[in-house]
């Protein structure tokens, strides 16, 4: 996914060197002003942004879930093995599992360390931003760049991974 997403910032970056799309009556940019057509290539550009990050941000989402239900059916003791049993409970009862709340769970476990899992929920505030219609104002307050997103999603996995090696399981 990253490396389409470097590829479509690289042919978007030498279109608004060459100004060639201007220059093509097939295009939808033909004949706009540079100006406009920089402006449109933004535009094109904050959309490949946001398609990216929630890309990620929804493959370290089902990451999570997924790991969460093998949890429940481990024999084992494991961590959050009962706290999956009782989400899965509560799901069946018609509530929906949220990874806010799995991300709470991981949180409550002895020696976690609350600021990868914490800085990880601040992008789901932009994703679900982005996930919603955008309709309302996106008060994440966090960068919403993949780069930015790659990091956090780094740090939560690898925090994950320290509290329970066998994650994901």
């Amino acid at each position: 996914m990253y490396r389409a997403y470097e590829g479509e910032i690289d042919l978007l970056e030498s279109a608004g060197r060459t100004g060639a799309p201007t220059r093509d009556p097939a295009s939808e940019f033909f004949g706009l002003p540079y100006a406009d057509f920089v402006d449109a290539l933004r535009a094109v550009r904050d959309e490949i942004e946001h398609r990216a990050y929630l890309a990620i941000v929804a493959a370290v989402e089902a990451r999570v879930q997924l790991d969460l239900r093998v949890r429940k059916s481990e024999k084992a003791s494991v961590p959050l093995r009962d706290v999956a049993r009782r989400l899965t409970r509560e799901e069946r009862a018609g509530r929906r599992i949220v990874l806010e709340d799995i991300l709470d769970a991981w949180a409550d476990l002895p020696g976690a360390r609350g600021a990868p899992i914490s800085e990880f929920k601040q992008l789901l505030l932009h994703r679900h931003w982005l996930a919603h219609g955008r309709y309302f104002v996106d008060r994440a307050g966090v960068p919403a760049g993949p780069d930015f997103a790659i990091e956090r999603s780094r740090a939560l996995v690898a925090e994950l991974g320290r509290l329970d090696p066998a994650f994901p399981r």
